[in-house]
């Protein structure tokens, strides 16, 4: 190769240098939620509401839910999670949860770390469609229907005020042994 040559694909490669970072980077910076792997045999278009109503018909069907965590139960070889199903966004996101639609009951087949899933707590999970749960009373006399998905994957999602406020870096307080400690 001649000088002249070499000089004018580093031209070139300068050129679209900018382009590719910019190009390139968008999975870097915003990484997908879910693997591609994870996500194959799953319907990614069903709802919600489709399953609390048609969870005869979708019994043993891979989808993606997501919502907001109302209470955890752990046992020695799984957790029980109720979700407040939400919408989800096309990332996945769940948006504000819709309280009127009914819980959906998530079982791990291990048990969870308490401060993951709090109460509260925003998250995704693909699994597996199975039946709906014995109907129980809760405290106030109302009649809980649960139905249950088998959870495969999870992803919790940062509060959106951590996202936006504070210190990403660790601070040391002092006359304590390491970061984010208190009295």
């Amino acid at each position: 190769m001649t000088g002249s040559g070499r000089g004018r694909l580093f031209r070139i490669l300068v050129l679209f240098l900018p382009v590719l970072l910019a190009t390139g980077g968008c999975d870097v910076f915003n990484p997908p939620t879910f693997t591609k792997r994870q996500l194959s045999g799953t319907d990614t278009t069903l709802t919600y509401s489709a399953i609390l109503h048609n969870y005869r018909n979708l019994e043993g069907q891979k989808v993606v839910i997501g919502g907001r965590t109302v209470h955890l139960d752990n046992r020695t070889t799984r957790a029980y999670v109720q979700l407040e199903p939400a919408p989800l966004d096309r990332n996945f996101r769940p948006k504000a949860p819709d309280s009127t639609s009914g819980l959906i009951l998530l079982i791990f087949p291990y048990p969870v770390d308490p401060s993951a899933l709090r109460d509260g707590q925003r998250i995704t999970v693909i699994g597996t469609v199975r039946r709906m749960k014995r109907p129980a009373l809760t405290d106030s006399g109302r009649t809980l229907r649960l139905v249950t998905v088998e959870v495969l994957s999870l992803h919790t999602w940062v509060p959106e005020t951590a996202i936006m406020g504070g210190s990403p870096f660790p601070v040391m307080t002092p006359g304590f042994t390491g970061p984010y400690q208190v009295p």
